[in-house]
């Protein structure tokens, strides 16, 4: 069999496109673990991670002849897998203690979990607090979030110190958290906090 591990992601999708077996199997091996590792951080549940994942590449091969993919396949991923995550958790918003459990415990026990919790509120409200981040410290923070690249990664990709990325990531989150102070119930805000960790 041959290797298509110097293949480009680009042209995996194009020989997926073509129903090849091979390029699909080379993307599920270069992604898998990265978006359940991430999947398990949003769900807190390995179980429920595996299933979304699995979920995705699914739905991958299911519209292959057809699929197309807008710039960075490792960011189309992670995007596809927090977007299966929030469904997650919306549907299991009103589950006993699931809030307590996706946010580490940090909500009270007594607080009325089942309070009105809209994801689609949080989602478009961090994603106006991202379009107000300055263009340089957007970029990395994206590159952090969407496509899960380590401070290092980002240091070597955009040729700038470490530390500059970890205080730009810093601030990009002080940026959004401030934008959406006053806006979000308290439980919302908990929700958000989790999910930037």
């Amino acid at each position: 069999m041959v290797s298509l591990g110097h293949v480009s992601d680009v042209e995996l999708i194009l020989l997926i496109n073509q129903e090849d077996e091979p390029a699909f199997t080379e993307i599920y091996n270069r992604y898998w673990e990265k978006m359940v590792s991430y999947a398990v951080r949003l769900t807190k549940s390995e179980e429920e991670a595996a299933d979304i994942v699995q979920e995705i590449f699914v739905s991958i091969w299911n519209r292959r002849s057809v699929l197309v993919v807008k710039g960075s396949l490792g960011a189309y991923l992670i995007r596809s897998t927090r977007n299966l995550c929030l469904r997650y958790i919306e549907r299991n918003i009103h589950t006993e203690n699931f809030l307590e459990k996706i946010a580490d415990q940090a909500v009270d026990s007594s607080q009325n979990i089942e309070e009105n919790i809209s994801l689609k509120e949080l989602q478009d409200n961090i994603e106006l607090g991202i379009a107000k981040l300055p263009k340089k410290m957007r970029e990395v923070y994206l590159l952090s979030r969407d496509e899960q690249l380590s401070y290092r990664e980002i240091s070597e990709k955009l040729g700038i110190a470490e530390g500059t990325v970890k205080k730009q990531i810093s601030n990009a989150l002080k940026v959004i958290s401030e934008s959406l102070n006053g806006k979000l119930s308290a439980a919302m805000m908990t929700l958000f906090l989790h999910l930037l960790k």
